[in-house]
């Protein structure tokens, strides 16, 4: 139990970081692409690019959360568009109806991240042999988990999370509702641990590829 809840913490830690260092890294980028060009719109255009794939399971994790929660999808854009000299990387605009849906409509891009990190373990796909294959994964678990939240509201879901789950844990404790045989299932509690390590490790090397990235591009500015 205290292992499973010790993930979970870290699970949350490295997600609130990664969302500050994915903006860090965005924003060295931009500054990168205008020593080559002073057009916003190919500048942003070229990070858009980059992180396109991450961007397009972004929104389409949105979609489905919402048609499976019967909420009506008014709009979808998965492909960047430049207007009122903005680039919007992506939208899916649906009807809202209450928090609970919302926010889980909100956070739905995190477990598809999530599932996309738990396949790529499952299938062994990362390491392999393969230096191109490894090269491509890495920069798709880049792209995918540093755009699991793209908005500030997605980070506000997130931070939701905890005190949710103390209401839950509540609720159990006050209906004395009885799931401690989970955690007494010796199967369980190792799958639990192993996923949620797994998660974490990919964050992190996550984490690692966006301060190698920042580093990379500080250490050319100051040259140029």
């Amino acid at each position: 139990m205290f292992l499973i809840i010790f993930h979970l913490i870290i699970l949350i830690v490295l997600l609130i970081t990664l969302f500050f260092f994915s903006r860090s890294t965005t924003n060295q980028l931009f500054y990168f692409f205008r020593r080559f060009s002073k057009n916003e719109k190919v500048v942003f255009s070229l990070i858009s690019l980059i992180f396109f794939p991450g961007t397009v399971l972004h929104e389409l994790a949105h979609f489905f959360a919402a048609s499976i929660l019967f909420l009506r999808v008014r709009d979808i854009k998965i492909f960047p568009e430049w207007k009122d000299n903005n680039l919007k990387l992506g939208r899916v605009l649906y009807e809202k109806k209450d928090f609970l849906r919302g926010f889980l409509v909100g956070i739905s891009p995190i477990f598809v991240g999530f599932l996309f990190f738990l396949t790529i373990f499952a299938w062994h796909f990362f390491p392999n042999q393969n230096f191109l294959i490894n090269a491509l994964i890495l920069y798709f678990i880049f792209a995918i988990s540093s755009t699991m939240f793209s908005s500030k509201q997605d980070l506000i879901d997130l931070i939701y999370i905890p005190p949710i789950l103390i209401l839950i844990s509540g609720v159990i404790y006050v209906f004395d509702i009885k799931i401690d045989f989970l955690f007494h299932n010796e199967n369980f509690r190792q799958l639990s641990i192993t996923f949620l390590s797994q998660i974490n490790f990919y964050l992190l090397l996550s984490l690692a590829i966006h301060v190698g990235i920042i580093s990379i591009l500080k250490i050319f500015m100051k040259r140029k």
